[in-house]
């Protein structure tokens, strides 16, 4: 090896050693500017602040705003939405908008992010956030359950089972309450018309 070769190999050397702490001290004394961030931590403004407004993230749900049309579950090109509830209140249900909902869960194990479950929704309230870290060590955690926010658990299972028998109560007490206020309406108007008087009268 030449000295010059040699000399050529240090100040190689010595330059990437500058360029790599450069980045470091720029990082150091602005911190806003950076990206990376130790896996695991909770903050992830700095990712954040490069995430497009359009970004298609992990989705959240504005269930105050839910009709329970199923349009968005009937759009899914692989059926990972599930979704249950009643136009009838009963114990436990979380409040829509005329409605009344059990269940609104997501697989993301199964989920393409396509997006074709917020765009035709009538009342726009399922969206695609900035969240986009799904890794976990069970897959059972990749089932959201939209309107805790939370993985889909044993315990919202039970709470599903017991809410499918109410709704098929309060279904069935409903069914029969419009049943028996047709009849009703019905007798009424049959005996309008016994009383009716004809028209005219005596001369």
């Amino acid at each position: 090896m030449s000295l010059q070769t040699y000399l050529k190999r240090i100040s190689d050397s010595a330059k990437t050693i500058v360029v790599g702490m450069g980045i470091t001290w720029r990082y150091m004394v602005r911190p806003k500017e950076i990206i990376t961030i130790e896996y695991g931590s909770k903050n992830r403004a700095p990712q954040k602040r490069y995430i497009p407004d359009r970004h298609r993230g992990i989705h959240y749900l504005e269930s105050e705003k839910c009709i329970h049309c199923h349009i968005c579950e009937k759009a899914c090109p692989v059926d990972c939405i599930e979704m249950a509830g009643s136009r009838e209140a009963f114990e436990g249900a979380w409040q829509g908008d005329g409605c009344h909902i059990s269940k609104f869960v997501l697989d993301l194990n199964k989920c393409i992010f396509c997006n074709l479950c917020c765009e035709p929704c009538p009342k726009e309230c399922i969206h695609m956030g900035q969240e986009f870290d799904v890794a976990s060590f069970s897959r059972a955690n990749g089932v959201k359950n939209l309107l805790t926010d939370m993985p889909w658990s044993s315990d919202d299972r039970a709470r599903e089972s017991e809410a499918l028998e109410l709704i098929g109560v309060v279904e069935a007490e409903a069914k029969e309450r419009k049943k028996r206020e047709k009849e009703a309406k019905k007798k009424a108007q049959e005996a309008a018309k016994k009383d009716k008087k004809p028209e005219g009268g005596e001369g």
